[in-house]
């Protein structure tokens, strides 16, 4: 008996069952081929970055805006960060502070807000927690803002012993839950196991542009120059990472009690120096006044001390002069001592026929007959 149940080995009974393996494998085959390789998406991934990348004429950026003016001189533009240096003592922190007080108030001093009621991270990793605190206590004295106002605009961290492999973590964190305009960082170098690690410095140079990018901040590190007087420049890989890639490089000098910050470096305008210093009561107060002050007497005493040496020069040349007259009888033609001149100081003919000229013009010298006198043996002889 027929059984009516059983089908053709090539007709499926359901739809996808009995499909040839050899077209199932060319399927699984195609597909495979039409997949992107590793490196076919990692291609992908660069022209995107590049896409993203690429300015055009109509592109749209965003204007530049500063947090911090002086004398209409911008500075710490957001969305970038900046460097402030010095050598230890120098009047970093009391720099930091003014310019806190500026933010908050809306100006102190030359330095003016450039910010609408800006909120600011300051993270100290260097001081105690109690010369910390002074940040506070400075800033509201020169502001005269009570403390709701600075403890809802200014988030003061104390992280000195914090490990600096939980820094970076932190403060973002922080800009994240504060979301401000202007960071500081008094003491970057803690935020690296050393300022000489290369690999170290540029990586958190990247991860620092990258937060203020993200985040419209501007982030200023304060960073240390190394030891030599003479050498302005910040500490090791850390500090040359920073000096290339900060908009705004301020450095801050201490003479004389008078602390001054200047503006060392930067992509655009230069900031105008300004002074401060601490008064008998200990409190920061402008010294542009006094600073000019010493520069116009510095300037004065340079003055007096060319004049002198110049003097003391030309007396040189004409107790010289006196001598040669002498040794000749006490007459000589003006060439001839032109000659001698010129041998004895190593100068050019014109420049002791000048000598010689203005010696005759002032009268300490007396042509007779086209001989040259000492007119002071004239002068006793008549």
């Amino acid at each position: 008996m027929e059984n009516k149940n059983i089908q053709p080995a090539n007709k499926p009974t359901q739809e996808g069952q009995g499909q040839n393996p050899i077209e199932n494998i060319q399927d699984i085959v195609g597909q495979a081929l039409s997949e992107p390789t590793t490196e076919q998406q990692q291609k992908e991934k660069l022209r995107e970055t590049l896409r993203q990348a690429r300015l055009f004429t109509y592109t749209e950026v965003p204007e530049t805006q500063y947090a911090l003016e002086v004398d209409g001189k911008g500075i710490f533009a957001l969305r970038d960060i900046h460097a402030v240096k010095a050598k230890q003592k120098a009047g970093k922190t009391t720099s930091l502070k003014v310019m806190i007080a500026a933010l908050l108030k809306g100006e102190m001093f030359r330095l003016k807000s450039c910010l609408t009621e800006p909120r600011i991270v300051f993270c100290d990793t260097e001081q105690s927690r109690t010369d910390t605190k002074l940040i506070l206590q400075d800033v509201q004295r020169m502001s005269g803002l009570d403390n709701q106002v600075i403890d809802s605009r200014l988030a003061l961290y104390s992280m000195r012993r914090c490990n600096f492999e939980e820094l970076l973590d932190l403060l973002r964190t922080a800009v994240e839950d504060e979301q401000p305009q202007v960071v500081f960082i008094d003491g970057i170098v803690e935020f690296v196991a050393s300022f000489n690690d290369e690999a170290m410095a540029k990586q958190l140079i990247h991860d620092l542009l990258v937060l203020c990018e993200e985040n419209n901040c501007a982030i200023v590190n304060v960073l240390h120059t190394n030891k030599a007087d003479e050498d302005h420049n910040m500490r090791g890989h850390l500090g040359t990472m920073l000096a290339q890639k900060a908009a705004t490089v301020l450095e801050c000098h201490k003479r004389n009690g008078v602390i001054t910050v200047s503006c060392s470096d930067a992509r655009h305008q230069e900031m105008p120096d300004w002074s401060i210093r601490f008064n008998d009561d200990g409190q920061i107060v402008d010294a542009d006044a006094e600073r000019q002050q010493a520069i116009d007497q510095h300037r004065a005493d340079l003055l007096q001390q060319r004049q002198e040496r110049f003097a003391e020069k030309q007396k040189e040349r004409l107790d010289k002069c006196i001598e040669i007259i002498r040794r000749k009888g006490g007459a000589i033609r003006q060439k001839e001592l032109s000659e001698e001149l010129m041998d004895e100081f190593n100068v050019k003919r014109s420049t002791s026929f000048v000598w010689i000229s203005q010696w005759l013009k002032d009268r300490l010298l007396k042509k007779v007959d086209g001989l040259i006198h000492d007119s002071n043996e004239l002068c006793l002889e008549f």
